[in-house]
Order: C-alpha cells, then sequence, then structure tokens
C-alpha cells in the first residue's frame, strides 16, 4: 500500500516574506517591517503543505534543491509529514528562492526573485534543474496536481497521470498545449492572462478563451478571479461565481491553495460547482492568514466559510 494519496510535481522553493506595516513604499522612502519570515513555498511546495493540511498524504517532486533551501525544506516537510524523498540536493548549488513584499494594508504582493534566468539557463543550456517523474509515485494515488513550468517532464508526468487513470489539475497553461489535453482541471489566474494573453480579458473576452479552451481539452477549466468573479465551466459554457468576502491579510499564496482545493476535490469526487466552492473557500481561508505555511487552512475553516456562504 501507498504512503501517500496524492502527488504533486513541480516548484518547491524557499521563500522570505517581508509583511509591511504601511503601505508599500514609493522610491526613495522608507517603510517598517511589521514580520520577516521564511519557509517553504513555490505552486508545488505551498499546496503540498494545504493539501497536507486537510488530512491529505502528499509526495511531492520537481526542482533541485541547493545548499540555501535544500535542509529548510527537508525539516519543514518532515514535521508535517510531506513525503520529499525525490528532491535530490545538488552540490555547490543555492537552490531556488524568491523574496515577496506584503502590503496589507492595500491587499497586494510584489515577488522578486530569478526565474528568467532559471530557464534561460534550460532553454539556453539545456540545464534542467528539476527532475524527471517516477512512473511508480503516480500509480494508484487518488489525484495530482502538475505544474507545467518543467517541459517534456512535465508533459511526462501528465502523460503518467493519464496511462494510470489519475486525475489531476494543472495550472496557467494556454488552452493549445498538450499538458491541458490530459488534465481534469486547469485554473488559469488574472495575471497568467494578463501577462500572455492578453487579448481574452475581461467578461467578453474570459467567454472566447472558454471557447478556445473546448477546442483542446473537455476539462473543468476554471479562469480565477482573485476577489472578484471566477469564471467556469467546459465545453464552451460558462458560469459565474463570485468570491467569498473575507478581511485579507495577505493573498500571498492563495492561488497555490486554489491549486491545492482543486486536487483535494478531484480526489473527493465533487462535481464541477462544488470543485469551484470549495477551491474558492480554500483561497478565502488562505487570505486571512500570514505565514499561510505555518497556519494552513483547516478543513473545518473551509466548511465553515463554505456553509456560511
Amino acid at each position: 500500500m501507498k504512503n501517500h494519496n496524492i502527488y504533486l510535481y513541480g516548484m518547491v522553493l524557499r521563500t522570505h516574506a517581508f509583511l509591511l506595516k504601511d503601505r508599500f513604499p514609493q522610491p526613495d522612502t522608507y517603510n517598517e517591517l511589521k514580520e520577516k519570515l521564511s519557509f517553504t513555498g513555490g505552486e508545488t511546495g505551498m499546496a503540498a503543505t494545504v493539501l497536507a493540511s486537510l488530512g491529505c498524504r502528499v509526495k511531492v517532486d520537481g526542482n533541485d534543491q541547493g545548499i540555501n533551501t535544500g535542509d529548510m525544506i527537508r525539516a519543514f516537510y518532515a514535521k508535517i509529514g510531506v513525503d520529499c524523498s525525490r528532491l535530490r540536493t545538488v552540490p555547490d548549488y543555492d537552490g531556488v528562492e524568491d523574496y515577496v513584499i506584503v502590503d496589507s494594508q492595500n491587499d497586494t504582493r510584489t515577488n522578486f526573485g530569478q526565474f528568467a534566468a532559471y530557464f534561460a539557463d534550460y532553454y539556453r543550456d539545456g540545464i534542467a534543474r528539476w527532475n524527471t517523474p517516477v512512473e511508480e509515485d503516480i500509480i494508484g494515488v487518488k489525484a495530482a496536481g502538475i505544474d507545467p513550468f518543467f517541459d517534456k517532464q512535465s508533459l511526462l508526468a501528465a502523460k503518467l497521470c493519464r496511462k494510470h487513470n489519475v486525475p489531476f489539475a494543472t495550472i496557467d497553461e494556454k488552452p493549445d498545449k498538450e499538458i491541458c489535453g490530459a488534465a481534469s482541471i486547469i485554473a488559469v489566474s488574472n495575471e497568467f492572462i494578463r501577462d500572455h494573453m492578453p487579448e481574452f480579458q475581461g467578461g467578453e473576452g474570459k467567454a472566447r478563451l472558454m471557447k478556445k479552451y473546448a477546442e483542446y481539452t473537455d476539462a473543468l477549466v476554471i479562469l480565477t478571479g482573485g476577489g472578484g468573479t471566477t469564471f467556469y465551466g467546459r465545453n464552451g459554457h460558462i458560469h459565474p461565481f463570485q468570491a467569498y468576502k473575507v478581511k485579507a491579510i495577505s493573498t500571498l499564496g492563495a492561488g497555490d491553495t486554489f491549486k491545492a482545493g482543486c486536487v483535494y476535490s478531484l480526489m473527493q469526487g465533487y462535481d464541477d460547482e462544488k470543485t469551484v466552492q470549495f477551491a474558492s473557500a480554500c483561497a478565502a481561508v488562505a487570505c486571512t492568514k500570514f505565514p499561510l505555511a505555518y497556519n494552513p487552512p483547516t478543513l473545518e475553516e473551509i466548511t465553515r466559510l463554505f456553509n456560511q456562504a
């Protein structure tokens, strides 16, 4: 019997977060830090933390770790029971880190990192600082989450899920990509649409985008809206869902928590409407917490908000 029932493949990194006392400063001014913390982050890293909080047995695989990340991430996951044994630590390599400034007054966050250089090493020099998925990790699990960022290896993970009838959720990928055709759920953020498909912004644009996805997949497509309206559907149909209203402290990790909610919904066999409601409740509860990694949403909190709404 497997020790895990959820498989996640993607980015696991070390996040350094700085919560500001006041609003994000103008250039050449000063702002007081309210809190500064370091914890396990990344789209897969945070999703693993949330799913563990929901009672899932999670195994993660993905990018290489380095001298600044490996020990911290392993120690963190050991405390919450996430299996990260596939993550290898590479000598003479720092690992992936990002730095996030959170404006709690304005409900915004600003990220700094070196992701462009990280992926440039791969596309220019063929240096893939991530693992190849292992088939035995996927066989028999209830659901999976696959980040699309690791090129052929991400696609392999998707194909292995399809081969072994494991439903999986993916995020932020264009409709014509092969991984979308294999997915059960595709969650697409406003930021991704803005930066990579700006012609599909706005309500009318999102209706056209939903039809575009339907040309390539019959998956549930969710166009997330942050604190506004989320649109979802499949086969070109589109339905609105208004976000839950909460007093937000930080939106850091909310999208990763939404993905975790999608994976959990696949494991539970929820229908499309309940999936969107549940994942949205996960993200809403996440927004009331900082730091999310040390205080992830519980099933009780999510269910309470879900039932109240």
